[in-house]
């Protein structure tokens, strides 16, 4: 998930109007406003159709980029014996399942303290539950946390539930909010509210109380995509609402069925797709019979249960940010009431904008070469079935190169005018400073390299085109005196002729070869036993086409230094 930033990049003063701070810009590039280059907004249709996403953007008109809000947050004792500790380390410390919740108080306020006449203040009773938010984000030392707010609160800022990200693997801590503000510009697609966060937190809940309130530094509120959502940007809050858990679009018998089937089970279904809307999924499951059923033509299954529209931008805009976590989850699935159909709605950037391949150079082999361009999206049925067709990679074409002029350098470097003065204050400092998992001197370059991003991964979008598809090898079986290796067919969009090259090896990163066949056209292989050397072994494929590009499995095997290898898996052979 690695790329090289460009060089070339010369220092150009921009003036901030907040704070008289400036920030680098490519001195080849044409300094514009951003506004200069905005594309007409999306209408807003008096009387909808059902299979048009058209998002009510006046939802935005009252947010500042450029702002940060104070909020104070006063966590409580409650009648169990967790604390606010308990839930900061819950899972460091070995705790399954959802991690506890405490009640809590928070108000809004400036840097000095909660200030009267701002929200919550003044408020002596709970106004709100947090807990911790996340998934990998959950074992870092600096916490992200939601706070779910009571009926007698009322809605902050329009909203029930206040997410607190704090983005800890994201350098510039403002890959997710540059997303979601570029996103509103985008037609056919949706973004989410967001702000800017200086969060004071004083924790009453231990056997040691918080005399004051401890700065806890930057964080992003991100608003949540429920019910409250859908209303307030102009969809239907009576539809359904999935969040992407691990979801390929397989069928998964054992796990989706219906509300209504005796062996129903919402815990199961939840962990493919996470619920946030209705339970009646009968229109779920005949989109993925569709999507699963190979007599019928992708194109029409397409027609009848998505909007073809919302779909490729979707693809578009993942693939220009690099946003590699996509493949199967870190998106929302939104059905309206009286439509068959499904939209795609975005969720979580903070790996999108080259963080990748900041992580690449903490993390050998942190990102495997499938993971660049269309290829990533190749393990997911209807992706697959999709690209399959040569249209319709056309179709992706124009709107990547659509897509790409809304993303364009001189937007981007507007937005990033506007965070960069606010972000950097924080970083440097402490908390943030110490939380910081890259050398501080790398910030500019980090923040520099946003703007280049889309291009790069256009780059790396038509580069994929040409490489064969990413394929699974299959679980050794083992036959007398005998060992049979099987993979999957590879595919290429031009039809060139495939030959696969199979290697064995007692080292992960196969710095020495025992066995090795090449340009093999079937996809099995038998080894003999007395071929195999005892012990732990590796095995891999790399699949070439006839122009010679090439292609691993999707496979990958973490090492014991957290490096990972990529296209391969291990056996034993006694």
């Amino acid at each position: 998930m690695k790329q090289k930033n460009k060089s070339g990049l010369l220092l150009l003063a921009l003036a901030i109007t907040l704070t008289g701070c400036s920030f680098p810009l490519g001195a080849s590039d044409t300094v514009k406003s951003a506004n200069s280059a905005k594309e007409p907004k999306q209408s807003i249709n008096a009387e909808p159709r059902v299979d048009q996403l058209m998002e009510d953007r006046r939802v935005y008109d009252n947010d500042k980029m450029d702002s940060v809000i104070d909020l104070y947050v006063t966590v409580l004792n409650n009648e169990s014996n967790d604390t606010f500790y308990t839930i900061n380390h819950w899972y460091d410390n070995g705790g399954k399942g959802d991690p506890p919740k405490l009640n809590a108080i928070v108000q809004e306020g400036s840097p000095s303290g909660p200030q009267k006449g701002d929200w919550g203040y003044g408020t002596d009773i709970p106004n709100s539950v947090i807990k911790i938010r996340g998934n990998s984000s959950r074992f870092v030392p600096q916490k992200s946390y939601q706070l779910k707010l009571a009926e007698s609160a009322g809605l902050w800022h329009g909203q029930t539930v206040i997410n607190l990200n704090k983005h800890q693997y994201d350098v510039t801590r403002v890959r997710q909010k540059l997303s979601f503000d570029l996103f509103r510009e985008i037609p056919d697609f949706t973004s989410l509210r967001t702000q800017f966060v200086h969060l004071h937190v004083k924790d009453l809940s231990g056997q040691t109380p918080d005399q004051q309130f401890i700065d806890y530094g930057l964080f992003t509120q991100v608003e949540q995509p429920n019910k409250r959502f859908l209303y307030a940007h102009g969809l239907d809050p009576n539809g359904n609402l999935y969040k992407a858990n691990f979801f390929e679009f397989q069928r998964y018998p054992d796990q989706l069925k219906l509300a209504t089937d005796p062996s129903y089970n919402k815990e199961e279904f939840e962990s493919i797709l996470q619920i946030k809307g209705s339970e009646d999924h009968d229109k779920l499951l005949k989109m993925l019979d569709a999507v699963n059923n190979y007599k019928l033509n992708i194109n029409d299954v397409i027609d009848q249960y998505f909007n073809r529209e919302n779909y490729i931008t979707w693809l578009a805009v993942n693939l220009l940010l690099g946003n590699m976590d996509t493949d199967a989850q870190n998106f929302y699935l939104y059905n309206p009431l009286n439509s068959e159909k499904f939209y795609f709605l975005p969720w979580d950037y903070d790996a999108a904008w080259g963080q990748q391949a900041e992580e690449n150079e903490r993390i050998k082999g942190f990102t495997a070469k499938w993971q660049l361009g269309i290829s990533n999206y190749w393990g997911a049925v209807l992706h697959q079935r999709f690209f399959k067709d040569p249209k319709n990679i056309d179709d992706l074409n124009k709107k990547i190169e659509v897509v790409s002029k809304i993303l364009n350098k001189q937007k981007i470097q507007e937005y990033v005018d506007q965070y960069y003065p606010i972000a950097s204050s924080y970083i440097k400092t402490s908390p943030d400073l110490q939380g910081l998992p890259y050398k501080i001197e790398d910030l500019d370059k980090s923040f520099k390299n946003l703007i280049n991003v889309p291009e790069q991964n256009k780059e790396f979008y038509y580069a994929s085109l040409e490489n064969p598809m990413p394929i699974y090898l299959g679980d050794l079986v083992q036959k007398d005196d005998s060992y049979e290796f099987t993979w999957d067919p590879s595919y290429d969009f031009q039809a060139d002729d495939l030959t696969y090259d199979f290697q064995v090896s007692q080292s992960a990163d196969f710095s020495s070869v025992y066995i090795e066949q090449k340009d093999l056209t079937n996809t099995t292989l038998k080894v003999e036993a007395n071929q195999l050397k005892q012990g732990k072994n590796y095995w891999r494929v790399t699949v070439k086409d006839s122009k010679g590009n090439t292609q691993i499995a999707f496979d990958r095997l973490k090492g014991e230094d957290d490096s990972w290898h990529n296209g391969e898996r291990e056996f034993y052979v006694k």
